[in-house]
């Protein structure tokens, strides 16, 4: 059934009515300067005490707004612009104690005692009353005509500021809910409204990226999309009138704590842990979806808007990272992901501005002590940060795509200075680590070899290294293995004995020599156990017809060991630290005459 209203079509279908309200994204979101400044103008234009903007939900009233004396209940049931949504204009009551339907409304008979109403409908395009702009008073009053109109004016001012912040993208097209962008400008409003006041941020993914990805992937897109709105119904549900609920993006949802009792709030979010976990049912498929989440108690300030979000990200990531369904914001955490994110971002021009540089390992005959072979090591001199060790870079980078353009440089570096040594007489084999990313890449071997011949280095004076691991199995990348065993190039399994303990991959991967990890050679002059591993590898390794290279060697001791279980090949402080490209040639031409052993 359509009711009409100044040219305009009401729907009073509820649940079409409340799908409205819904997809308008306002609901439960917090309220700003402008709308209470019509409140403001309400009361003074109609010089009355009270003015208040409401929006009517399923079951209950929620009041975007409010100006003077102003405590309607929540209740739907009770409350006055139930009445006025139903209504075909601006509904007026000028005294409640002569209405039969409110005389008896505990707003009336209440502590309150309102005496006068009227609420003008807010109705959207499609002609849905939504909510309404009501004034109030404690005496009964009457409201002409022109007034009315008045009223309805503002109404329909309110409703075009809601429609208007829905085009200009502050909703989420998907869910129907305020974004990252609403989230922005309410911090910004609170801040102004009461700064230094405790609030509560959190950002929840639920379900996290590899779960959506893999839902959407498999059920199609229109049930992922099903899903976020399931989700967005259930954070609403669990966390109305406590929290505004915001999309931020994909399935991550933020909460925004609605006063300071930030204690009292942490502790409900921890209640919830049940409720979160039960199957969302409205699908066709039900689904069981974890979530992680990310608190972050703040003071509203300045820099809240987006301080907080920040912050909360890094928590949520923390609780990704640790698998875990809340993780509250960690300063120290965070500093260490900000460094990392400064690192990966300094990287590019670090390349430009040669911050980065290698240094050579020398690598021992263990019969003889000559040094014909280095291991080539990056080092990076950042320009602010100073000296960053490799054992925090490396791993960052290897993460991300900026692997590729690093290896380029080392290589290219690496085989310049290489070719450079042969120049001068000196036929040094230089070793080269990469990653599994490099293996991927589908010209790695023609590159290799490109460059061998760009520098004049023939390509039997270069190892590539890798660590061991199931990557390996890849058939694209056995084939890459291949393809620079074919160019003339060695392969070395680096790290060999640790983590990866299938060994059946071994027979496909057509290396030539082995390393055994630094982590069973360091103690071995003292650890039985390690002396029975490091014995066992080294006569496995000859069994496979591999070079058999120890790292990590630091005392005469070990050397002994491994030199006497059949080891051809030692690395370590035992001979020397990694060395700059002519210290290294120095070294080289001492280990001839001196013998290091």
């Amino acid at each position: 059934m359509n009711r009409h209203t100044g040219g305009i079509i009401t729907r009073n279908s509820d649940e079409e009515r409340v799908a409205a309200l819904e997809r308008l994204g306002i609901l439960d979101s917090q309220t700003n300067e402008y709308f209470d400044g019509v409140t403001r103008l309400a009361m003074t234009v109609f010089g009355i005490p009270g003015a208040y903007i409401s929006l009517v939900d399923r079951d209950r009233q929620w009041l975007k707004a409010a100006a003077g004396f102003c405590t309607p209940g929540d209740s739907r049931e009770d409350s006055f612009c139930n009445h006025t949504i139903q209504a075909t204009d601006v509904l007026v009551v000028e005294d409640m104690h002569e209405d039969p339907r409110f005389r008896d409304n505990p707003m009336v008979t209440g502590p309150d005692q309102i005496r006068f109403y009227a609420g003008a409908p807010m109705l959207t395009r499609d002609g849905f009353a939504i909510g309404a702009l009501c004034i109030i008073d404690r005496q009964p009053r009457t409201l002409d005509q022109a007034q009315r109109s008045k009223l309805q004016g503002l109404a329909s001012l309110v409703m075009s500021h809601i429609e208007l912040r829905r085009a200009v993208g502050h909703v989420d097209a998907v869910s129907g809910i305020p974004n990252k962008f609403q989230l922005e400008a309410d911090l910004k409003e609170q801040c102004a409204a009461a700064e230094g006041e405790e609030r509560v941020l959190l950002y929840i993914d639920m379900p996290d990226a590899a779960k959506a990805f893999e839902i959407a992937s498999v059920l199609g897109i229109a049930v992922y999309d099903d899903l976020v709105r399931s989700v967005a119904r259930r954070l609403s549900t669990l966390f109305r009138q406590r929290a505004t609920l915001y999309h931020v993006t994909d399935t991550r949802f933020a909460l925004l704590s609605r006063d300071s009792a930030s204690a009292g709030f942490i502790a409900f979010v921890h209640s919830l842990d049940a409720a979160l976990q039960e199957p969302l049912l409205g699908l066709n498929v039900p689904l069981n979806l974890d979530s992680f989440g990310g608190i972050v108690p703040f003071k509203l300030c300045p820099q809240s808007s987006t301080d907080a979000p920040r912050k909360a990200s890094a928590a949520v990531n923390q609780a990704l990272i640790a698998r875990q369904r809340w993780s509250t914001y960690d300063p120290q955490s965070d500093a260490s992901q900000q460094r990392a994110f400064r690192l990966l971002n300094s990287v590019h021009q670090s390349l430009a501005d040669n911050a980065f540089h290698l240094v050579y390992q020398p690598k021992h005959d263990v019969r003889t002590g000559t040094c014909h072979a280095a291991e080539a090591l990056l080092r990076w001199q950042h320009p602010e940060l100073g000296f960053v060790s490799p054992a925090e870079f490396i791993p960052l980078i290897e993460k991300t795509a900026l692997i590729g353009p690093l290896t380029d440089w080392v290589v290219r570096a690496a085989i310049r200075q290489t070719a450079a040594w042969h120049r001068q007489g000196h036929p040094i084999k230089i070793a080269i680590n990469l990653s599994a990313y490099n293996f991927n890449e589908p010209d790695i071997s023609a590159r290799l070899t490109a460059t061998c011949r760009e520098f004049g280095l023939e390509t039997r004076y270069v190892e590539i290294e890798c660590t061991e691991g199931t990557w390996m199995e890849s058939p694209g990348i056995l084939q890459a293995m291949h393809d620079i065993r074919a160019s003339g190039m060695s392969l070395a399994l680096d790290d060999f004995g640790t983590g990866y303990s299938n060994f059946s991959y071994l027979q496909n991967v057509p290396a030539s020599v082995v390393k055994v990890d630094q982590s069973l050679i360091r103690n071995v002059h003292t650890s039985a156990r390690d002396q029975r591993i490091v014995r066992s590898l080294i006569a496995l390794a000859h069994e496979l017809d591999y070079q058999v290279v120890a790292e990590g060697v630091e005392t005469a001791e070990s050397l002994g060991l491994i030199r006497e279980w059949g080891c051809q090949v030692a690395q370590g402080y035992h001979f020397a630290k990694p060395l700059a490209a002519e210290a290294f040639i120095e070294h080289v031409e001492h280990a001839s005459s001196a013998r290091l052993l």
